[in-house]
């Protein structure tokens, strides 16, 4: 498989990542940095050995038991599903308390909101010549007004990439394992939600091709409360979808920058920019 510029290698009983590029030694060092989390009935990966061949960081990791996520999820009642979705957010609150060594971490973030701020100025940039002006005004008088709830808060670990793909479950429909901690980062916990309303929102674009009939549909945003219980703390409704507005800017940015401007693109920055992209979940 490849995922986030890493190979990958799924055995019996372990995974092998590689990273393609030669020359970073710490490619993996997250891994590591999370190996000895536990989270009570929850698995997660651990490490079994690093390395490095002909210049190319390795990691040997255990295989956790459990079908994916969005295998299982259609074949749930909602009872089911509502069970599935507080036993994440459980996980994730005893992820929020534990602390791994910063220093294996592979971005620094003691202001976030300053990153958040730079994160996008830096997409805007890169995409000056790409995106309509018209587009890129909205954006940038969009941005202001959200900017004003980027006030800092406490930083937790957050996984950053939590959708059906990166949790497994067991035969019971009960969360199992979770997986893939590429996009984990020190951060408020709001950003948590950053990639859950993405992936609430438009499930089609992240199953496998064969599936995206099944998940057409946007998911019941009702099921994501305990998400927003637990991450929200006391910020207000309106702070709340402010934030999580910038961040999903900052991403439809860095996809035009990487895909290049198409229909989809112009529909998508629409929705965000209408000041609704959180619509429902507070």
């Amino acid at each position: 498989g490849f995922g986030y510029g890493t190979w990958v290698f799924i055995g019996t009983e372990t995974v092998i990542k590689i990273d393609p590029e030669v020359g970073r030694p710490e490619r993996f060092s997250h891994e590591l940095a999370v190996s000895q989390m536990e989270i009570p009935g929850v698995a997660s990966p651990r490490v079994l050995e690093t390395g490095a061949l002909e210049g190319r960081a390795w990691v040997i990791l255990n295989r956790l038991e459990g079908s994916s996520g969005y295998n299982v999820w259609p074949g749930l009642d909602q009872d089911g599903r509502r069970k599935l979705t507080t036993q994440l957010a459980t996980a994730l609150g005893h992820m929020q308390q534990f602390e791994p060594d910063r220093g294996m971490l592979h971005a620094e973030t003691e202001n976030w909101s300053q990153h958040i701020r730079l994160s996008f100025n830096r997409a805007l940039r890169a995409v000056d010549a790409v995106v309509p002006g018209r587009v890129l005004t909205q954006s940038q008088g969009a941005f202001a007004q959200w900017a004003e709830a980027l006030v800092d808060r406490p930083q937790v670990l957050c996984h950053g990439d939590l959708w059906f793909g990166n949790i497994l479950v067991d035969n019971d429909g009960g969360l199992s394992g979770i997986l893939d901690f590429d996009r984990m980062a020190m951060a408020p916990a709001d950003y948590e939600l950053d990639m859950l309303l993405r992936f609430w929102r438009y499930p089609w674009n992240f199953v496998p091709e064969q599936l995206e009939a099944t998940y057409d549909d946007p998911l019941d945003i009702e099921l994501m409360k305990p998400f927003v219980e637990l991450c929200q703390g006391d910020l207000s409704d309106e702070a709340l979808s402010a934030r999580l507005s910038t961040t999903e800017l900052i991403y439809r940015l860095n996809l035009v920058n990487r895909f290049g401007w198409n229909d989809e693109s112009a529909e998508m920055f629409e929705t965000v920019l209408g000041g609704d992209w959180a619509a429902g979940l507070v």
